[in-house]
């Protein structure tokens, strides 16, 4: 059975609101969906599209085919999938709210819920990347492909922070308990403590390797696809895409039509992937050497530094899975023995110097410190 379409807010829209009934009304409304987020359609309709969400049974009960909250529970969260995770949170159902039920699957109650068609999309579903035999691990890779599928992003113990703990130590529980399956193998290969590895993804990171509609995250440099393609195409480049010459990082702007208006490619990950795409029909390889890609955002262009031959297979394994992510990012680091020496010496200011450039070394040096000794203190659950 085919995989069903999702229902996301219109570009430059910025979020619609997700209500319990066809109708605008401050009692109808139970969450947003914000711009780049999607919910499984239910079903399309002229004025107003329906679509599927999912409230935890634990949390939870059904009357007359409605779903509520608890009488322990003031209030429930709504998730966009049934997985317990801040990511998956549009909204919550209060105590006097009623959500009509589709189904029951396991925990889980999938209820109802409506969002106006005039500020929503529905689009065909993503079919991920699969790792299979033309995605590869790196050159030098310190994990073989069996090995690297056969682990689990999830680590077999969770660990918590203690009762009152700084941020930093939260940071570090929450990085662990999301890709310490991976980190832990990955910092033993390459010889540095897997608390290390915690603290340096946690500072390097933007904490997630795909967006809520399940696209890798990525930032599209204008200034960049001028300098691998644009340069030689200046008058075509200017149609749609201009940037700030003098700071050239800044005023990055698209459009996909040369006479409308022009957009701000880094308001969001919609944005970001719209002047992706438009530059990928005018060259596909300079637009992905343009990108940065994944949990810890490395350009497109240094993908030989990772241990890809070619941009697109660097592209591929990135989108396939965040443990592709993960191995490239340490083998990035690897690769340059003056970041592995500083990592295996816990010299986190000198690894900040060569990787953040010498800008803030010791700023980003003290937050990486700050989240290794937080990981120090992480209780087992």
């Amino acid at each position: 059975m085919a995989e069903p379409g999702f229902i996301t807010p219109r570009i430059n829209s910025g979020s619609v609101t997700i209500r319990l009934a066809p109708q605008i009304d401050f009692a109808t409304k139970v969450g947003i969906l914000n711009e780049g987020a999607r919910l499984e359609l239910d079903a399309p309709g002229a004025d107003w599209h329906t679509a599927r969400v999912y409230v935890a049974a634990s949390v939870a009960e059904v009357v007359d085919g409605r779903v509520k909250p608890q009488s322990s529970w003031q209030s429930i969260n709504i998730r966009s999938k049934p997985q317990i995770d801040p990511a998956t949170d549009v909204g919550d159902l209060a105590q006097n709210q009623r959500l009509e039920l589709i189904e029951t699957s396991g925990e889980w109650f999938i209820a109802r819920v409506y969002l106006s068609a005039l500020f929503t999309d529905i689009v065909n579903p993503i079919e991920p990347v699969r790792p299979d035999g033309s995605i590869g691990v790196p050159h030098n890779s310190p994990l073989t492909l069996a090995e690297l599928q056969a682990l689990s992003l999830t680590p077999a113990q969770r660990r918590t922070a203690p009762a009152g703990a700084a941020q930093p130590a939260v940071t570090a529980a929450r990085i662990w308990n999301k890709y310490g399956g991976v980190l832990e193998p990955l910092a033993g290969k390459i010889g540095i403590e897997p608390g290390v590895a915690v603290a340096v993804v946690a500072v390097e990171s933007g904490g997630n390797g795909f967006a809520a509609d399940g696209r890798l995250i990525i930032r599209f440099e204008n200034h960049l696809f001028w300098f691998n393609w644009g340069a030689a195409n200046a008058e075509t480049y200017r149609r749609f895409f201009r940037f700030n010459a003098e700071v050239t990082w800044r005023g990055h702007q698209y459009r996909t039509d040369p006479g409308g208006a022009w957009l701000d490619v880094h308001a969001n990950q919609a944005c970001e992937w719209a002047a992706f795409s438009h530059a990928r029909t005018l060259d596909d390889r300079a637009a992905k050497r343009s990108i940065s890609m994944g949990l810890v955002q490395i350009l497109g262009s240094n993908h030989r530094a990772i241990g890809y031959d070619t941009v697109d297979a660097m592209f591929d394994a990135f989108s396939a899975d965040e443990r592709f992510q993960l191995l490239g990012f340490f083998n990035f680091v690897k690769n340059d023995q003056r970041q592995i020496k500083a990592l295996q010496a816990n010299d986190f200011t000198a690894f900040a110097r060569i990787y953040n450039g010498p800008g803030q070394p010791q700023f980003y040096g003290d937050l990486i410190k700050g989240v290794f000794d937080g990981y120090k203190t992480l209780q087992t659950v």
